[in-house]
C-alpha cells in the first residue's frame, strides 16, 4: 500500500484546468458497476423472488424502518436518498477487497464530499418539509443568541461525519496490509472478512448520523 497515494491521490489525466485523480477513476467504476446491476435486478424483478432479489427487499425494508423509527411522517421520501447512500459507502468501502480497484473512501476529499451531500441534504428536507421560514427559525429559537452555537454545530457535524468515515476505513486498511506483509499465510481470509464487515458498518454508522440529522431538520417543530 502506498500511503503517500493513499493521501494524495495520483493525477491519472488532466482535462483543461480539472485534473481528474486515481480516486475519481475508481469512484466512477464503482457507481458504473453498482449501477448496472441495480439496473438489471430491477428488470428482473420476479413474484418469486430469488434469495438475492428477497435480500435487497430486506435492506430496503430495513431502511425504511429506520427512518419510520426516527421520522415517523412520510418516511418513504427520505428513503431514496438514504438507501442510495447506504449502497454507494458500502460499495466505496469494499471496493479495495477486488484487485486492481482502491476504496475511495481512503481519500479525505471523497467523506467530504458525501458529508456535504448530507449537509446540503438536511436543509433540503428541512426547508421541503417545514417551509424555509419554518426550517431557518430553530436556529434561533429558543433565544437568537444561540445562532452562532447551532452554525457551528452544523460544521462540527460535517468534520465530523467525514473524518470518522476516513479515519476508520484508512486506517483499517492500513492495519490490514501491515497485517498481510508480517502474517500473511495467516492473516488473508480473517482479515478480509473483519475488512466486509467494518466497511459495512462504516455505512450503516455514517448512514444513521444521516437520519438523525434529517430528522433533527424535519421534526424541529413538530410538537
Amino acid at each position: 500500500m502506498n500511503i503517500e497515494e493513499e493521501l494524495i491521490p495520483k493525477v491519472v489525466f488532466q482535462w483543461g484546468p480539472v485534473q481528474v485523480t486515481s480516486t475519481v477513476v475508481y469512484t466512477w467504476i464503482i457507481m458504473t458497476i453498482v449501477s448496472a446491476i441495480l439496473i438489471l435486478l430491477g428488470r428482473n424483478l420476479q413474484v418469486r423472488p430469488s434469495r438475492f432479489q428477497n435480500m435487497l427487499e430486506w435492506l430496503v425494508e430495513t431502511i425504511d424502518n429506520l427512518i419510520r423509527d426516527m421520522i415517523p411522517e412520510q418516511p418513504r421520501i427520505f428513503v431514496p436518498f438514504v438507501g442510495t447512500l447506504a449502497i454507494f459507502i458500502t460499495a466505496c468501502n469494499l471496493a479495495g477487497l477486488i484487485p486492481g480497484l482502491r476504496s475511495p473512501t481512503t481519500d479525505l476529499n471523497t467523506p467530504l464530499a458525501l458529508a456535504i451531500v448530507v449537509f446540503f441534504s438536511v436543509h433540503y428536507y428541512g426547508i421541503r418539509v417545514k417551509g424555509l421560514i419554518g426550517h431557518l427559525r430553530h436556529y434561533v429559537e429558543p433565544i437568537f443568541i444561540l445562532l452562532p452555537i447551532e452554525i457551528a454545530g452544523e460544521f462540527a457535524r460535517t468534520m465530523s461525519l467525514t473524518f470518522r468515515l476516513f479515519g476508520n476505513i484508512l486506517g483499517e486498511e492500513i492495519v490490514i496490509a501491515v497485517l498481510f506483509l508480517i502474517l500473511r499465510p495467516f492473516v488473508a481470509v480473517p482479515m478480509m472478512l473483519f475488512s466486509i464487515f467494518t466497511g459495512v458498518i462504516q455505512a450503516y454508522v455514517f448512514s444513521l448520523l444521516t437520519v438523525v440529522y434529517i430528522s433533527g431538520a424535519v421534526e424541529a417543530h413538530k410538537k
